[in-house]
């Protein structure tokens, strides 16, 4: 019997996919049948041809190409593509060629036949598969099992319940599954008489539990309503864990509003473990009529059982189970009241936040720290006006959880809002929160520089506190403005809004800044200072995104600056991910210096190593050698030296080609 000629694109994508390039040829056209065949007949054609042309015949053949693919169906290499070309050929002469070649065909290539078979869904090859589920070979007689599954029809269905007794123990699987298949088709096909049948003996066996339980749960599926709702009633009470499992993955599927109580009813009795698996199909149900059993089960109990059902009463999104979670948010057990908290952070709708809110309007200090929590993971913006007047509160927990909020949740529109703030704080932890927050708004817009301009407006009229905040704020949105306004307070009387602007240009991400890091380090009398602007200008002259002569040059002009042996390690450092002959020869005099000796030998083997890295000459491998000669005389670590000495070699073998 024919499938879907959908079947045929999915095919075609999937060998598509899995040939790549192998079969970049251009798709054949329904007049290039008698070429291909052709190949297919050529004993001269190489493998790859006759594969390629059994892939196209998947897509163009007809009935004068089915006798030359049924020929190579027993041929080892090309059976398998001769069988997808049959496979998507509609005409009956196909289902008979494949017939023929099950009496004929051996081995692995017979494996294939008899999947293609059951692919095809041929009914008058029962009997020939019957006979090969008995035919002494284990994988033969598991493939013609399910090729018997995917036929699917009576006739097939008592083929392999009569082989059930005969096969052996390592083919039983196969049949198993294979009746599963059949009952499954019988169903669909309207023969549910029989499909309940087979069902029944299934889960009744002695057979693997997902034979069992998969028959289970279809036999309760498969009947009508309330034989249906019976059936669960009586599974949920089975001993065997397997089935009753299977009963409950049942009820997931089952739309009566009864099955939700023969559920709430059951589990009162259960087992914590068993209780769990109803609690959570409660949960996937979602029906409300289970919110108050789900409610009472929360209360008390196992912690493990209560945490379950304040997950499933979350997923069914109750509005009657608000009150309840927030009550477990006390609960003795840290489990539970954990869960509660997430439940209640997740819940859905108004009543959920408006709880919030009562909590944080409440005189329970600790309530009002969890409510400032689960504002920001509920993603509270209605909470806004209650921040910005809880930001002006006497308690500091309270007032700095509130400021951060504002942050979290805020738009631009909090922006003035926070500055304000910020001028009247005096607290180190005020000003941390503030900072935050303003840093937190300005990282939403799609692009912070906009922010500059009233950032640096509110400079000139903030107390150094409140600048040095500011700064740094605007050392993390950049920009031109930012850069300018960060420059000038770099030279600020103040230790602390200097100290904010020196550290902010050191950690400056865009090489606008370079020209300006490189000029303070020269004019700086402050040693820290100094190599502050200098890690900032070296680590933007080791960006991978700049040419490599602008980063050597940025190298070279830091070097009449260095002097601490920190500065020299930074430079080095950054001297070692530029690849250039230039940048070994100037990492070179570093190897004399004791202090520098070893990170200048690391820094020379890996910008070697990525210069000699390719298989061809290297015209520059000769100026490399001086240094790795000396480099392997520095080296003192043994890894390093035999790493040393491995690109040595390579230079010398590339210097002299």
């Amino acid at each position: 019997m024919w499938r879907s000629r959908v079947h045929l694109i999915l095919i075609i994508a999937l060998l598509l996919a899995c040939v790549g390039q192998t079969f970049a040829q251009t798709v054949a056209a329904e007049g290039d049948e008698p070429k291909l065949i052709a190949v297919l007949k050529d004993p001269g054609a190489s493998l790859k041809a006759k594969s390629d042309a059994c892939r196209q015949l998947a897509i163009v053949g007809g009935k004068d190409s089915i006798g030359p693919l049924a020929a190579l169906l027993g041929d080892e290499q090309l059976s398998h593509n001769a069988r997808y070309a049959l496979q998507t050929n509609p005409d009956p002469a196909v289902d008979e060629a494949l017939r023929s070649a099950l009496g004929t065909v051996k081995g692995r290539p017979l494996i294939g036949v008899i999947h293609t078979v059951g692919f095809r869904r041929d009914a008058k090859a029962v009997a020939t598969l019957a006979s090969l589920v008995n035919s002494g070979s284990a994988p033969v007689a598991g493939a013609a099992a399910r090729a018997l599954g995917d036929v699917g029809n009576v006739e097939a269905a008592r083929a392999l319940e009569q082989a059930r007794a005969k096969v052996p123990a390592e083919c039983r699987l196969d049949v198993y599954e294979g009746l599963l298949r059949c009952a499954e088709s019988l169903a669909v096909e309207g023969n549910k008489p029989l499909a309940l049948e087979i069902y029944d003996r299934l889960y009744k066996l002695d057979a693997p539990h997902q034979i069992r339980g998969g028959a289970l749960k279809a036999a309760i599926l498969t009947r009508q309503a309330a034989n249906r709702q019976k059936m669960l009633q009586q599974h949920l009470g089975d001993e065997d864990y397997v089935l009753f499992s299977a009963a409950v993955e049942a009820s997931h599927r089952m739309s009566s509003a009864k099955a939700t109580t023969i559920l709430t009813d059951a589990m009162k009795s259960l087992p914590a473990d068993r209780r769990i698996l109803v609690i959570q199909a409660l949960g996937v149900r979602r029906e409300k009529s289970a919110t108050p059993a789900l409610i009472e089960a929360a209360k008390s109990g196992e912690p493990r059982v209560r945490v379950a059902a304040i997950q499933a009463v979350t997923e069914m999104g109750d509005v009657s189970a608000v009150a309840p979670l927030v009550q477990l948010l006390d609960d003795s057990d840290r489990e539970v009241a954990k869960a509660a908290t997430d439940g209640l952070a997740t819940f859905p709708g108004q009543e959920a936040d408006a709880a919030v809110m009562q909590m944080f309007a409440g005189a329970n200090a600790d309530k009002q720290r969890l409510a400032l929590d689960l504002m920001g993971r509920r993603r509270m913006t209605s909470a806004m006006p209650v921040l910005i007047k809880a930001a002006g509160r006497d308690d500091t927990a309270i007032r700095t959880g509130a400021i951060r909020m504002i942050g979290d949740l805020g738009g631009s529109d909090q922006l003035p809002v926070v500055l304000d703030l910020l001028d009247g704080a005096k607290s180190p932890q005020d000003l941390a929160a503030l900072e935050q927050a303003m840093t937190a708004i300005c990282l939403k817009a799609a692009d912070s520089e906009v922010y500059a301009g009233t950032l640096v407006g509110r400079l000139e009229k903030s107390q150094p506190a409140q600048k040095a905040a500011i700064v740094r704020v605007l050392g993390v949105i950049g920009g031109p403005a930012s850069l300018e306004a960060v420059c000038a307070n770099a030279k600020s009387n103040n230790p602390d809004v200097r100290s904010a602007a020196v550290r902010a240009l050191g950690t400056w991400k865009t090489t606008d800044a370079a020209p300006v890091l490189l000029a303070m380090a020269k004019e700086t009398s402050n040693a820290s200072e100094k190599t502050l602007f200098l890690r900032g200008y070296l680590n933007l002259a080791g960006r991978g995104d700049l040419p490599v002569e602008d980063r050597l040059a940025m190298c070279r002009q830091a070097s009449g600056l260095i002097e601490r042996d920190e500065e020299k390690r930074l430079l080095v450092s950054t001297l070692g991910n530029v690849e250039s002959p230039d940048a070994v020869a100037s990492i070179a005099p570093y190897m004399d210096d004791a202090a520098t000796r070893q990170e200048a030998v690391l820094a020379v083997v890996k910008v070697a190593e990525k210069l000699l890295g390719g298989e061809g000459p290297a015209p520059f491998a000769g100026r490399l050698v001086p240094s790795l000669e000396k480099a392997a005389q520095a080296a003192s670590d043994e890894k390093l030296a035999a790493r040393v000495k491995a690109v040595l070699e390579k230079a010398r073998s590339k210097a002299a080609q």
